[in-house]
């Protein structure tokens, strides 16, 4: 079925509407100046960590959003106000509520989720580890509304004062879910339809499709609004000026080992980035698939986003993803013979003789069967061309490794990367390796074994296959001091 005039101009405001919605979200639009003056300059002391950190994001007079490592921050500093008793042990922490009185509404949420998750008794009281915020983070509607609750908290102190794309993007979220909505619904009915039917001609795709879209949207727009719903004041860009000040400072100060309760502060200097154990032990770990983090490499600290776009069959050997392809094509081919020779049979055209529903039905299912191996047929010749591109095209990054770290195989996306990339196949754990491109000043993240993995600092040059990013090897360039890595990598 051809998409009608109406489903061409539903698509075309889709279209106008995610453009609009990506102006805004990257500051290119309504981004805003701010209407208040600079006032009375407000105390670092008596500033929160997790507003500390809210304001010092939008230090590069973009918008304001709460780090991940905000609310850990914040945990500290009821630890050290009482709010909160913490036992520690390596990176291990278990906490339990103490004497929470007249917490702010932040705080007062922090507490809630805490106290929600306490399952497990010692010394006499309900405690939660941090095991247990690892696997059981909080949902993302909660880190909606514990920002919403941090950006109040932040505004009534006049550091942060609302942005003006917030109205544009309310107004996107409200057009594009309503048209996910409607697009949804017909959609589902006609698949309902089809499948009771059993006649494919009956579904509306376009209209499906139209809908998921638009839900993907609204649920994009929805999440910025509220993400980068604030901008600094003149007294917040005040603020920001003495952080950075103070974030040298504890930069001396702090060790990377510091945790719970090792010093006055820690709450301070996780809220700015610095690495302490304190977010090891309390991985409140937001919903966000781009998280934030600072970066020392340009010189000073800036805030990058870490871009985490996985493609299908990353990582992949490409004679596995050849001989895969092929193999698939294989399947389709053989499939849709069996059932072309099914349907010229002589026993398959007596039984059309006869009429009967049933034949009928089985005809459609027929028809679908063979859609069905015709799908794994292309997408089977797809990767194996890939994979024949990829045992030639090769392309080099050189950047500095900002982050390591073990992916988190929880959803089927995630271990089936593991799987393809071969995780734990040969005993050598596979990690996500983020580098920061010294051309682009982007990030990537390259799927690479614990032996190849650079260390944090370590300026490298990786050369990967073009299309599934197989890294074939990981070198040190320049003087950055880095190990050469093992001679054994994910490519022999």
């Amino acid at each position: 079925m051809m998409p009608t005039g109406l489903l061409w101009a539903i698509a075309a405001l889709l279209i106008l509407l995610r453009v609009v919605w990506w102006l805004a979200a990257n500051d290119k639009i309504c981004k805003g100046t701010s209407t208040h003056d600079a006032s009375e300059p407000i105390d670092l002391a008596n500033c929160p960590s997790v507003v500390a950190a809210f304001a010092l994001s939008g230090a590069d007079g973009g918008a304001c959003y709460l780090l991940d490592h905000a609310a850990s921050a914040a945990v500290a500093e009821l630890v050290a106000s009482g709010a909160l008793s913490a036992q520690t042990d390596g990176d291990e922490a278990w906490i339990s509520v103490g004497e929470p009185l007249n917490l702010a509404s932040d705080d007062a949420m922090l507490v809630d989720m805490l106290s929600a998750r306490m399952s497990r008794s010692r010394n006499g009281s309900e405690v939660v580890d941090s095991g247990t915020l690892a696997h059981h983070p909080p949902r993302m509607m909660w880190w909606l509304r514990y920002r919403q609750a941090v950006a109040r908290r932040s505004r009534a102190a006049s550091i942060t004062e609302a942005r003006s794309a917030f109205g544009v993007l309310i107004g996107i979220t409200a057009v594009a879910g309503l048209i996910g909505v409607v697009g949804l619904t017909i959609g589902a009915r006609s698949v309902i339809s089809a499948v009771t039917s059993l006649d494919p001609l009956a579904l509306r795709l376009w209209w499906l499709v139209l809908g998921i879209a638009g839900g993907r949207i609204a649920l994009d727009a929805l999440r910025t609004s509220v993400e980068s719903s604030d901008m600094l004041t003149g007294a917040g860009r005040q603020l920001v000026l003495r952080l950075a000040h103070q974030r040298d400072q504890l930069s001396g100060a702090i060790d990377p080992t510091h945790g719970l309760g090792d010093s006055a502060d820690t709450a301070l200097a996780t809220a700015v980035g610095l690495p302490t154990r304190v977010a090891r032990q309390l991985p409140l770990f937001s919903s966000r698939r781009e998280p934030l983090m600072w970066s020392d490499y340009s010189g000073s600290p800036r805030l990058i986003r870490m871009h985490r776009n996985w493609r299908p069959g990353e990582g992949a050997h490409p004679r596995s993803a050849l001989m895969g392809g092929l193999c698939a094509a294989l399947v389709g081919v053989a499939v849709r013979r069996l059932l072309e020779r099914v349907a010229s049979s002589e026993w398959y055209t007596s039984l059309l003789q006869e009429a009967s529903p049933a034949v009928s039905d089985t005809e459609r299912l027929l028809l679908i069967g063979q859609q069905v191996a015709l799908v794994s047929l292309v997408g089977g010749i797809a990767l194996a061309v890939i994979g024949f591109i990829d045992l030639f095209a090769r392309r080099s990054v050189e950047g500095v490794v900002i982050d390591v770290r073990l992916p988190e195989e929880r959803t089927a996306p995630q271990k089936l990367r593991a799987f393809l990339t071969g995780a734990g196949h040969d005993g050598v754990a596979i990690v996500e390796m983020t580098v920061e491109r010294s051309t682009l000043g982007t990030t990537q993240t390259f799927v690479v074994d614990a032996r190849a993995a650079a260390p944090i600092g370590a300026e490298v040059t990786i050369e990967h296959t073009a299309l599934l990013r197989r890294v074939r090897w990981v070198a040190p360039r320049g003087t950055s001091g880095a190990a050469r890595p093992a001679d054994s990598t994910l490519m022999p």
